[in-house]
């Protein structure tokens, strides 16, 4: 939709335009760092600099060399997709609707997570800040499907496998996210064991009998085999992560650029993925600081204890570049800001898994877990066709099935309790269920206490049916459609666009250039046509309205 207006306040608009943005976006490029985010898949604490003595990580240890590690930083999920929609906008998924794993793949009604109209993935606010944002490989948020190229415009300036940092003006600072896929559960599947054994070439590998076999485990060969396939991804994952750090210091970006690496969940094993287990949810995380963005007091190097949440990536990377994080998310900038309150508590969800419905949340102090199971009275291993591809998953239901399991191995696989409670520091595989041992009858009524205090806090979508909230977000399971935006011209040279609705998201590009995130009227000099669209995150983005200039 176009429309043209004639108007006397041609000269002061732009005055008022320029008044009216955020100072953020004036800044010196200089004094805005790079920002780049690379995740791993799939990987709990098996990295050398993190204490592993099996792990070849050399360039994740040169890293860690020189950076701040973060041991107890945990997801909201124990599975990918609930997991990246926390982090990308900086809330607990079951806040969101995108706690299911996946939205795609409800059977009962075709959807997409729809969230709130007025929350945003922190990159769009980067981007709208004045940053050049990139993603590589995935996406995975619910209101997208999985690769690139699939969710809202909006968020990103370029969505690929191979661009990184081009792309952007002279001087723009960037921001990118690179997932990396090579430790996913799928990668221990056999036909990728095969194929990646005979094309990869390792210094040396890592053999089953280096390899320590947790407790919840039966100490098997083909266990061991699985978890020695493991570690050897991990080290394939390392070399690519060397390998974009040295395109990083190539192309001289390395001193204005803040490296945060991380996974999306712990480890892509049975009884940790998909799980609220530290297992499934305790990830590892360096960030390095350049010295000349560093804050002061905070130290360049060595270990920082606190709790860390994935809802607190998104707040710390705004606060990085200097933007301010608005009122919705639910983290804080544990990782940027000296002075943030630490946290004493990390809470996480478990929802529906493929097939089959489940309901849990948890809390974790730096002693303390408790899991409140809503549907208890169901095992929590279950057979997913998807993960009974792995050789030891078939082997664990071998042995379940012989009853040769003992009790700590058996566990997951029988009935789960209403409530769980473990003492991390002294049981860290969490094999010990305290629950119901009146000695720690004070830690879980506390615990129970904190967990429901957080869940009064927000919205649960899963309180709802989850075939009725499908159908709220995509009616007769269609996808909505956003409408399109209305331009507004004024004198011809002052462009106005204006969303049919007041959250939507809009781009524009000028003369079929580059697309731009739309944020305040500007002016349209040299332009011969413009051109608009606008998304609501979850819906089909707009038909494109097209303006050509006198």
């Amino acid at each position: 939709m176009i429309k043209r207006q004639k108007s006397l306040w041609r000269l002061i608009v732009p005055i008022a335009f320029i008044l009216s943005v955020p100072t953020e976006i004036f800044a010196s490029p200089s004094k805005r760092p790079n920002i780049l985010l690379i995740m791993a898949e799939d990987m709990s604490h098996r990295v050398g600099a993190f204490g592993d003595p099996v792990a070849i990580t050399p360039n994740l240890d040169e890293l860690a060399s020189r950076s701040l590690l973060y041991p107890n930083t945990f997801t909201t999920a124990g599975v990918c997709s609930p997991s990246r929609a926390a982090q990308i906008l900086g809330r607990h998924q079951i806040s969101t609707g995108t706690q299911h794993m996946r939205a795609k793949a409800f059977k009962e009604s075709s959807y997409r997570s729809v969230p709130p109209p007025n929350i945003k993935a922190y990159p769009e606010l980067l981007r709208r800040a004045g940053y050049h944002t990139f993603v590589m490989n995935k996406l995975d948020y619910q209101f997208s499907d999985v690769f690139v190229k699939s969710g809202p415009f909006s968020i990103w300036d370029y969505e690929g496998s191979n661009e990184y940092w081009n792309g952007r003006s002279n001087g723009q600072p960037f921001f990118g996210f690179v997932t990396y896929y090579e430790t996913h559960e799928s990668k221990i599947f056999p036909k990728a064991v095969e194929k990646n054994n005979a094309s990869r070439d390792y210094d040396r590998r890592v053999l089953p009998n280096e390899v320590t076999v947790p407790p919840y485990y039966p100490d098997h060969p083909i266990i061991r085999n699985d978890l020695a396939n493991h570690y050897n991804n991990i080290q394939e994952m390392d070399r690519l992560v060397g390998a974009l750090l040295d395109r990083l210091d190539r192309d001289g970006l390395a001193d204005d650029t803040i490296v945060i690496w991380t996974t999306d969940h712990g480890d892509g094993l049975p009884r940790a993925k998909r799980e609220l287990y530290d297992s499934g949810i305790r990830v590892p995380l360096i960030v390095h600081w350049p010295d000349k963005y560093k804050p002061e007091s905070f130290s360049s190097t060595g270990v920082d204890n606190r709790l860390v949440s994935f809802v607190d990536i998104g707040p710390s990377v705004l606060a990085m570049a200097g933007v301010e994080a608005p009122s919705y998310m639910q983290g804080s900038a544990q990782l940027a800001l000296t002075g943030t309150p630490e946290r004493e508590y990390i809470y996480a969800s478990k929802d529906r898994l493929d097939e089959f419905n489940f309901r849990e949340r948890a809390i974790r102090s730096k002693q303390f877990k408790y899991i409140k199971n809503l549907m208890p009275n169901k095992p929590g291993a279950t057979h997913l066709k998807y993960r009974d591809q792995m050789p030891m998953m078939m082997e664990m239901w071998r042995q379940f099935e012989s009853n040769t399991l003992n009790e700590s191995q058996s566990a997951w696989f029988k009935d789960r309790p209403e409530d769980e409670l473990y003492d991390v520091i002294n049981d860290p595989y969490e094999v010990k269920n305290l629950a119901y041992n009146p000695q720690y009858a004070s830690a879980l009524s506390q615990l129970k206490q904190d967990l429901g205090g957080w869940r009064q806090s927000m919205k649960d979508y899963s309180d709802i049916p989850e075939l009725e909230m499908a159908q709220n977000f995509w009616p007769n399971g269609k996808r909505p459609r956003t409408a399109p935006p209305l331009l507004e011209v004024r004198d011809t040279n002052i462009v106005k666009i204006n969303p049919a609705q007041e959250h939507d998201s809009v781009d524009y590009r000028i003369n079929g250039g580059k697309w731009k995130l739309y944020s305040e009227p500007f002016i349209s000099e040299g332009a011969s046509t413009i051109e608009a669209r606008a998304v609501r995150y979850g819906w089909a983005a707009s038909k494109k309205v097209r303006l050509k200039l006198e």
